[in-house]
């Protein structure tokens, strides 16, 4: 039969049942007791077969633990972050018709539109409970990513256990994990590299580190933790390598990075190629994580100071297409497409509608049009160059400009805007928003109160410039060229 999230799991527990598994600033838990958690939760769980369930929960050993859990149960987990603006939070666990929500105690009241399981940090585990048996499939989703459609409406990815257990070894493989490694989580749990830092490490061995959100968002702290926790392996956006490269020295432990979400600059990561081992990764969320890496060194740097995405890591391949699905020529410009086994399985959510980034070529094979430019290198790897639609990836999270307008739309105080990405001197995007105002009594203050009610913080643009009319071509569309650009030094904060 083959295998499962829980039943690979289950493999490492019987194997190594004292092994630790999962660290936060509270706890450490061995493999074995994470198992007892498992059966313990679901145990309690108010829906005896469930299909869906939420989480919103702070990251932690009881987070981990309700993950699995509820794939266990044959479900698949939908997990949103507690910050997330409350209508947002809410609209997309509906669209994804959630069984019910796991979540604390503080943040019931976020979720009181749905049944509840509300957990503390002290589960308590009956020693009496024989084990519960395992409903997952390996055809069935684990898990549901959010994500968003080309016009930035919310939508759902659904990944399938045979997926990650794939990408599981992929990882295993290409960067040699054992039971020596301890993997920092430091991503949300919206974003991919949420699932390679969990299952990267609990699918191979290795141990799970957890820092608090407060030491998450404190650079000194949260190098005080990977040094006491012994971590060995970080993954993360290009922003937070470039803050590590900002350090004197990495904590002795750390031997590797892994660097996705974003152009990953060489200027970002100069110092850190002195220590340790860094990689360049490649993958959106309907191909469960990374599916190209490259070995980033001193003479891998291309022209414009990046470096590249790679070559295939997991058995995906990556073929360079054309507008009508055809291989371009060597060398020359086209759209990223993705063939093999590790890539999504449909998708949720209320806006899937005609979107159809699936399509079969002329050989019969699927294939996932990414939606970004790039071409192969005359040494094999490839290079991503940009986005076709109006996305960009802020502080390594994913952002449609469309979605951002519209939420200022929502504002009585706005008439027209744009919304238009630019890049600092550091290589970072900000956001920058073009307004037309409906009266002269404009307050930003009002407008950016209402966006905070749909969006997380990193959508609100940074700079906000008035204008009496949007600049239009012959066509009337909005012409961005003829838009004022808004500067940023890059050490702005």
């Amino acid at each position: 039969m083959e295998s499962t999230i829980y039943s690979r799991f289950k493999e490492l527990v019987k194997n190594d049942p004292d092994h630790p598994a999962v660290i936060d600033e509270r706890s450490c838990v061995n493999y074995a007791g994470l198992d007892r958690l498992v059966d313990s939760l679901i145990s309690r769980f108010p829906s005896f077969i469930p299909a869906r369930v939420g989480i919103v929960m702070d990251h932690s050993v009881e987070m981990i633990g309700s993950i699995l859990a509820v794939i266990k149960s044959g479900a698949a987990f939908v997990a949103v972050e507690p910050d997330f603006p409350p209508e947002r939070l809410t609209t997309f666990l509906i669209e994804n018709g959630v069984d019910f929500v796991i979540t604390q105690e503080k943040y019931a009241g976020l979720v009181r539109d749905f049944t509840r399981l509300i957990i503390t940090s002290e589960v308590f585990i009956d020693p009496a409970l024989h084990p519960l048996p395992d409903r997952s499939q390996a055809n069935r989703p684990a898990y549901i990513m959010y994500t968003s459609t080309p016009d930035g409406f919310p939508l759902g990815v659904a990944v399938g256990n045979s997926q990650v257990i794939h990408f599981a070894e992929a990882f295993r493989r290409t960067y040699n994990i054992s039971g020596d490694d301890i993997l920092l989580q430091f991503s949300a749990c919206i974003m991919n590299i949420f699932i390679q830092e969990v299952f990267g490490a609990l699918l191979n061995g290795a141990a799970l580190a957890i820092p608090s959100a407060s030491t998450r968002n404190n650079l000194e702290a949260l190098v005080r933790f990977i040094d006491s926790q012994y971590v060995t392996v970080i993954s993360g956006f290009p922003y937070l390598m470039m803050e590590l490269d900002n350090l004197e020295a990495l904590p002795m432990t750390v031997r590797l990075l892994i660097s996705g979400g974003d152009v990953l600059h060489a200027a970002s990561v100069s110092h850190l190629l002195e220590q340790v081992t860094v990689y360049n990764t490649y993958g959106p969320a309907e191909a469960t994580v990374s599916v190209t890496c490259c070995c980033c060194t001193p003479d891998s740097v291309l022209p414009d100071g990046s470096f590249p995405i790679g070559k295939p890591m997991n058995g995906t391949d990556v073929m360079i297409l054309d507008d009508d699905l055809r291989e371009v020529a060597p060398g020359a410009e086209g759209e990223i497409c993705l063939i093999g086994d590790g890539l999504a399985d449909y998708y949720t959510g209320d806006h899937r509608g005609d979107l159809q980034p699936f399509a079969v070529i002329s050989d019969g094979r699927r294939v996932f049009r990414t939606g970004d430019i790039g071409r192969q290198l005359p040494d094999g790897n490839y290079a991503y160059l940009r986005h076709k639609d109006s996305e960009v990836n802020i502080l390594g999270k994913r952002v449609v400009t469309g979605e951002v307008e519209r939420a200022m739309k929502k504002s009585d105080e706005v008439d027209d805007c744009v919304v238009v990405h630019y890049v600092d001197e550091q290589g970072a995007a900000y956001l920058v928003a073009y307004v037309v105002p409906k009266s002269r009594s404009f307050r930003l203050s009002w407008v950016k109160n209402r966006m905070a009610q749909y969006l997380p913080s990193y959508m609100i643009p940074e700079f906000f410039v008035l204008l009496k009319a949007l600049p239009t071509d012959a066509a009337g569309a909005v012409n961005p060229k003829a838009l004022p650009v808004v500067l940023k030094d890059g050490k702005a904060v």
